[in-house]
């Protein structure tokens, strides 16, 4: 898993874009860490979002106080 930071519509790699509700979900701001990590397995990402014709999802969760992109980073 490794760590971005949350973005608004900056197009820079590195930076994953959320808004509205996904920031109020995660008590975020712009420009706070986030972890990330990627399912590759359709079972698995169907199993978070049902009928999805995709084949890989963004999972996106905030780290603990205390943590960087740098102490994480793979």
């Amino acid at each position: 898993m490794t760590q971005k930071t949350i973005g608004q519509n900056t197009g820079q790699s590195g930076r994953v874009n959320l808004s509205g509700p996904e920031l109020k979900k995660f008590d975020a701001e712009v420009g706070d860490e986030i972890k990330i990590d990627i399912a590759e397995s359709k079972g698995i990402a169907k199993a978070i979002i049902e009928n999805s014709s995709e084949c890989e999802f963004v999972i996106v969760s905030k780290p603990e106080a205390g943590t960087s992109a740098e102490d994480n980073d793979e």
